[in-house]
């Protein structure tokens, strides 16, 4: 799978505000800090996609990237990644956690051109109740769900398959059922599962 052009759309405060409906999209949602903007990055192999910083909480505004994505028999597939704000920041006021939480909802909810969710869990996690949440949330409404697990790099290699069993298990999915991502990781088998969701 190779990516041919990725290039930002639109950046949009509001759910009004963003691109028009029609292309499929797949929605990048998790934790602030979960690395996000990171991940974006690592699959375009582009290192300034997506403003990155280490900062919690700096996305705040819907980030739509177009995408297009040649497979190895030269088909052609756009779509557009949007990567939402991240939830659970717990320096933010609690209104302002809501507001996301509800802006989180709204968006899974309304738009029909959402095909699929990938939703990030960082290793050194389990997942918790927002994250659950958002897995019904997307069952619920027939959206196909990714969940890529995050900063492998920080775990040592031995216990890679351990942790992804064990936050496997609370999703109630098989180990190979949640993908890994790192520096050291291909991104070969998330582009291919969001081929395959686009792609339907």
């Amino acid at each position: 799978m190779l990516v041919t052009s990725a290039e930002l759309l639109s950046t949009a405060t509001t759910l009004d505000a963003m691109p028009q409906e029609g292309v499929s999209e797949i929605a990048v949602i998790g934790r602030s800090n979960v690395g996000k903007s990171s991940l974006i990055n690592r699959l375009t192999q582009r290192k300034k996609l997506a403003f990155t910083s280490s900062v919690p909480g700096k996305t705040q505004s819907f980030h739509s990237y177009e995408i297009t994505l040649r497979d190895e028999d030269a088909h052609l597939t756009t779509f557009h990644l949007v990567d939402l704000p991240g939830f659970g920041y717990a320096k933010f006021a609690k209104k302002k956690r809501e507001y996301i939480s509800r802006l989180t909802v709204d968006y899974i909810l309304s738009r029909d051109c959402l095909k699929g969710v990938m939703l990030l869990n960082d290793f050194r996690r389990d997942p918790e109740e927002d994250e659950q949440a958002i897995q019904n949330l997307a069952f619920e409404n027939d959206i196909s769900l990714i969940i890529v697990l995050t900063k492998a790099d920080k775990l040592k290699r031995n216990e890679i398959e351990k942790r992804r069993k064990i936050i496997a298990s609370q999703y109630g999915l098989e180990g190979g059922d949640v993908l890994i991502s790192g520096e050291k990781y291909p991104t070969e088998p998330i582009w291919k599962r969001i081929a395959s969701i686009v792609g339907e």
